[in-house]
């Protein structure tokens, strides 16, 4: 428990570094629907996630990302991924826009230390805005603890944190250097061998060109293994 605490503690002080004075709150609601299957190639897999959000407290849709992707297990803890991301964003005020990512990504899943599982992802996206030529390249690194829970055995606490990171300046928006941080505190159950949700709080801060701004999210994810 104290590797656990340990974690939070480190990853808060680093996300807080990063905190301007002059920010825009807001609080939102994401789900995340993930779905899982093996292909009829030995350690080759498909991936496909939907996420729905909603900004104003939860009062207007915002966001709709459709994200398939197919993985190769390299050996039990390593897998490489090749995806592409249709975004759809409806911003307060504004027409809706599309952009469209290609990305690919290592997963590693650690052994276990002190009792507490640790995972990472490293992503690489090329992003790219309909109407606009040019294409931004953006590093993504996320980091997962979980600690089961002496409540209940199908219950684990969960914290993990992903730095995005901009490599280029683009004119449809975003710029180089640090780009948003993505904290979340929450929990997962485990309903079966082949399905499994976190509910908690995640905290999403944007470098923006103009004010900051500071998300407050409730965020569900629901994951599916057939």
């Amino acid at each position: 428990m104290r590797v656990f605490s340990c974690v939070i503690v480190l990853i808060s002080l680093i996300f807080s570094s990063l905190a301007r004075a002059e920010v825009e709150e807001d609080g939102r609601y994401w789900l995340n629907i993930y779905a899982q299957g093996k292909l009829p190639v030995e350690n080759l897999y498909w991936s496909m996630d939907t996420h729905p959000r909603w900004r104003d407290e939860g009062k207007h849709f915002d966001t709709l990302i459709l994200r398939p992707s197919i993985f190769y297990k390299v050996t039990p803890k390593a897998s490489v991924w090749l995806g592409y991301d249709t975004i759809i964003n409806h911003p307060a005020g504004a027409s809706a826009y599309q952009e469209n990512r290609l990305w690919q990504q290592f997963s590693y899943q650690f052994d276990p230390i002190g009792g507490v599982s640790l995972s990472s992802r490293s992503r690489l996206e090329n992003r790219e805005r309909e109407d606009f030529s040019q294409h931004a390249y953006r590093w993504r690194q996320m980091v997962r603890a979980s600690l089961p829970s002496s409540l209940n055995p199908q219950l684990s606490w969960v914290v993990y944190d992903e730095l995005f990171i901009n490599f280029n300046d683009t004119h449809w928006g975003p710029r180089k250097g640090f780009d948003q941080n993505r904290l979340f505190l929450g929990v997962n159950w485990k309903f079966s061998d082949f399905s499994n949700a976190d509910i908690g709080y995640l905290n999403q801060f944007i470098n923006t060109k103009t004010v900051d701004r500071e998300n407050h999210v409730l965020m569900t994810a629901i994951r599916f293994n057939f």
